[in-house]
């Protein structure tokens, strides 16, 4: 089956682009709501779901990335494109923050920069480990809390499921049986989930590799399942939503089909609207949103500017400001790299 896969077989016109942005703006919003603790800005907690919008990116991210290995003739370039997508911008966005948030700190130039808590946030942040050491010294220290990118968890479980990937092919090769380790791995996933969640009231555990693997897998499963699921795309599309349906009927944990109806509404989306498919067709800024939003937001509530000024029209210059960020992450980080790797693979061909 993994063999006979490739880009041919699957309809290259696709509005992944359009959902990634969708999901990556409800991340925003949700966080703008909850960051800024602006009473008039509270509806957008309640209107967009940031736990929902992360388990979709795990599943645009499985298939994807499934197809992206499949497509790789080996396994280092594989590595380095991974490596050229995601690690520029992190760390731009690490250090830039690191540096420039000295600005928002009442202490001096030596006391901030010789302070221990800046090399510590550098260091545990650089190799994605940013929740041994989320804040910077005097910075965000009145606000809700003091992180000053507390949305960079994610990146480590994504970089977790990139380096499992390979792993998880290369048991498939050997069992020969595809349908049977992925869904070994979601279930054992969607246990370990509900231990830490519910059983161990630990939820920011339950949260970590291997607890979203469920979503990154119904993405693998998808994409090399992806034939026979556009046969009959309408019927299983109706079983995902009514299946969907149900999680707010029945309490969530009894939900096991959760992670792969989510997957199939978002993978039969992303070929099913034509009008967006060429959404990205200027450049692709979910990634820039995604990782630049939060301290911008946390700035803003820093200073007081919801309390003090227009709370939507400051939700507006935050969302405009991110997008800045964003534009420039991807034409001066994010593309520079993806152009050196595209232009290096073909010299090297």
């Amino acid at each position: 089956m993994i063999n006979s896969l490739n880009n041919k077989q699957i309809e290259q016109t696709n509005c992944f682009d359009f959902l990634r942005f969708f999901l990556a703006s409800q991340i925003v919003l949700y966080h703008l709501a909850v960051l800024s603790q602006n009473e008039s800005l509270s509806f957008l907690g309640r209107m967009f779901n940031a736990n929902l919008a992360v388990k979709g990116f795990f599943i645009i991210s499985g298939f994807l990335v499934a197809k992206s290995y499949v497509n790789t003739a080996t396994l280092k370039m594989y590595f380095i494109k991974r490596v050229k997508r995601i690690l520029p911008a992190y760390l731009f966005v690490v250090f830039f923050a690191a540096i420039a948030l000295f600005f928002a700190s009442n202490l001096s130039f030596s006391n901030y920069f010789l302070n221990i808590d800046f090399y510590k946030y550098i260091g545990w942040n650089s190799i994605f480990m940013n929740f041994m050491h989320p804040c910077l010294p005097n910075v965000f220290n009145n606000n809700l809390m003091c992180a000053v990118n507390g949305s960079l968890w994610t990146l480590k479980v994504e970089e977790g499921f990139y380096l499992f990937l390979p792993l998880i092919f290369l048991i498939i090769f050997k069992v020969k049986r595809a349908l049977l380790v992925l869904v070994v791995l979601y279930l054992l996933s969607f246990l370990y989930w509900y231990l830490f969640d519910f059983h161990f009231n630990k939820p920011l555990l339950a949260k970590q590799f291997p607890g979203y693997l469920s979503y990154f897998c119904s993405g693998i499963f998808l994409f090399l399942y992806y034939e026979k699921l556009f046969q009959r795309k309408w019927l299983y599309l109706c079983f995902a939503v009514l299946a969907m349906l149900l999680t707010y009927k029945i309490n969530v944990t009894l939900n096991i089909f959760y992670p792969i109806s989510l997957g199939v509404i978002i993978i039969v989306s992303a070929y099913s609207i034509p009008i967006l498919n060429n959404f990205g067709r200027y450049g692709d800024f979910t990634y820039g949103l995604y990782i630049y939003h939060f301290p911008i937001i946390q700035i803003f509530k820093q200073y007081d500017l919801f309390e003090k000024y227009n709370p939507f029209l400051m939700g507006f210059f935050v969302l405009v400001l991110t997008f800045i960020f964003a534009i420039f992450s991807w034409f001066f980080v994010e593309k520079r790299f993806l152009a050196r790797y595209q232009k290096s693979h073909l010299n090297a061909s």
